[in-house]
C-alpha cells in the first residue's frame, strides 16, 4: 500500500473526484468531471490520475440500504474495471451508502440560506461525496505501522 489515493463518486451526469494521502490520513475534494450519454470523460479522468500520481484508486459502490446491488452499482463496477484497465492501477470498491446525503450535510453547514447554497451544493456535492468515499477507504485500510 502506497501513499496517494484518488477516489471517484460515479454518476451518469457527473463523477466526483477526491484525493487522499495514506501517510497523513488527509483527504480533499478535487473536481467534478462531466459525463454524457457516451460515457465518462476518460481523458480528463485518466489525466487526473496521472497528475495526482495516484498509487491506488477507489470507486464508490452505491448499494441499496439492505446491502443488495442496484443497476447503478453494476455500472459503478464496470466504471471501476475500465478505470483499472485505462490506468493500470488497482481499484477498490467502497460502500458509499449515504455518502451523497452526508455530502449535502457538509455543504449545508456554514452556507447562507437561499439560491447560493443550492448552487454551491450542486457544484460540489459529487466531489465531497468522493472525499467521503476516500475517507472511508483510508479508515478501513490504515497505513501499516513500523514496529521497532
Amino acid at each position: 500500500m502506497k501513499g496517494r489515493v484518488l477516489g471517484f463518486d460515479f454518476g451518469h451526469k457527473r463523477i466526483g473526484t477526491a484525493s487522499g494521502n495514506r501517510a497523513t490520513g488527509t483527504t480533499a475534494p478535487l473536481e467534478t468531471v462531466a459525463a454524457t450519454r457516451q460515457g465518462p470523460d476518460w481523458p480528463r479522468l485518466v489525466g487526473l490520475v496521472h497528475a495526482w500520481r495516484a498509487d491506488e484508486l477507489v470507486v464508490g459502490l452505491p448499494l441499496h440500504m439492505d446491502g443488495s446491488e442496484s443497476h447503478l452499482s453494476r455500472e459503478a463496477r464496470r466504471f471501476g474495471d475500465e478505470l483499472a484497465s485505462r490506468t493500470g492501477l488497482p481499484v477498490a470498491l467502497v460502500d458509499e451508502r449515504l455518502s451523497s446525503s452526508e455530502a449535502d450535510d457538509v455543504l449545508t453547514l456554514g452556507s447562507p440560506p437561499g439560491k447560493s447554497r443550492h448552487r454551491r451544493r450542486l457544484a460540489h456535492r459529487d466531489s465531497i461525496a468522493a472525499e467521503l468515499i476516500v475517507r472511508t477507504y483510508l479508515a478501513d485500510n490504515p497505513a501499516p505501522t513500523c514496529n521497532r
